[in-house]
């Protein structure tokens, strides 16, 4: 939920240019090929932008309250209202939203040395709020942010087999989330739609408790760091690297899982997920270009298990067209392969 609220959020200059100018309704189209959701789905948010004459700084963020929704090829759906809004010339930046969902999924468990899928289908609505404060007159950001949910899951699978029982009853139920945390950010991007050059850095400590609303007492923790650069004309490089850690009373759809284009989400989980990804785009034609990508992770449940944990792989490439006249947004389709899948990806705006 975190991540979903995070890219509702529009933090720099592509829309003050926009919010600057004009004020209105601003329809944005959704589109889904998440192979673990049914590979294919669609939706539509509807954003209001608010004027930001109060501000004097050219990249200050647009103003945007929204409604948003959409549903997938196996029936998952979701929809919700979000809002984001700067304060103070730009020195305060808060993102909020509800979110009402179902998701129909897979999680992965070892039965009898054979990895499985277990289809879930779990109703989830949740709120989430973030409040940043710029340091100084910096890019860089720090503040609190709080997430609550409620989930309930319901295993579509039925046996009378002792050892599967098991795994049955530990992905079915009602839980809670109530996860209150601290937010690092520092981003230089010149373009957040479509990055080619600068930093963007993040680092969230969370810690879920029966005081704010969860079922447990836990620790998470996430750490990433991405790099655009143009090393010559025309081709621009980018690399990432991330890593998440929670500990191990987390329930199960708030475990970690390596996410990389070709990999199904939730296909591989671990308390400890580290990954790492390059992509390289050339673009050889006017709008026009070209990219490949290829990245490695693991995940594990504990460290001193790294040497076990299996490298899980991907790569691919994909091919795009740069919309000038939308903020420079770029426009593709990206095809991945993983150790075990293939994928295949509407991209609008940055994948990586």
């Amino acid at each position: 939920m975190n991540k979903m609220m995070d890219e509702l959020y529009y933090d720099k200059s592509d829309t003050s240019r926009l919010s600057n100018q004009q004020k209105g309704i601003l329809p944005i189209p959704i589109i889904v090929t998440e192979p673990a959701l049914g590979g294919f789905g669609g939706g539509v948010a509807l954003g209001y932008l608010h004027s930001n004459k109060r501000s004097y700084r050219k990249d200050t963020p647009a103003t945007v309250t929204g409604i948003f929704g959409g549903m997938t090829m196996n029936k998952s759906w979701l929809y919700g209202v979000a809002h984001s809004g700067t304060f103070l010339n730009d020195h305060i930046r808060y993102t909020g939203g509800v979110i009402d969902s179902r998701v129909n999924i897979a999680f992965y468990r070892e039965f009898l040395s054979v990895t499985i899928p277990l289809k879930v289908r779990m109703d989830m609505w949740g709120t989430a709020h973030k409040l940043l404060f710029r340091l100084g007159e910096t890019n860089l950001f720090l503040g609190p942010r709080y997430i609550f949910s409620k989930t309930v899951s319901h295993p579509d699978i039925s046996t009378s087999n002792p050892g599967l029982d098991s795994l049955i009853n530990s992905i079915t139920g009602s839980s809670k989330l109530g996860l209150m945390g601290v937010v690092f950010s520092f981003k230089n991007v010149k373009n957040t739609f479509s990055p080619d050059r600068g930093f963007d850095v993040g680092l969230y400590l969370d810690y879920n408790a029966t005081f704010f609303g969860g079922d447990e007492n836990f620790l998470k923790s996430e750490a990433y760091a991405k790099y655009y650069f143009q090393p010559v004309p025309k081709l621009y490089g980018a690399i990432r690297f991330e890593g998440e850690f929670i500990e191990s009373n987390a329930p199960f759809y708030a475990i970690p899982y390596i996410d990389l284009r070709g990999v199904p989400a939730m296909r591989y989980q671990g308390d400890n997920v580290i990954l790492t990804e390059t992509q390289w785009r050339w673009a050889f034609y006017k709008d026009l270009s070209v990219l490949g990508f290829v990245g490695t992770a693991k995940a594990m449940n504990d460290f001193s298990n790294f040497n076990d944990a299996e490298w899980i792989y991907n790569y691919g490439g994909g091919i795009r067209y740069t919309l000038k006249k939308l903020f420079g947004i770029r426009l593709g389709v990206d095809t991945a392969w993983s150790n075990e899948d293939f994928a295949w990806y509407i991209s609008v705006g940055t994948s990586f």
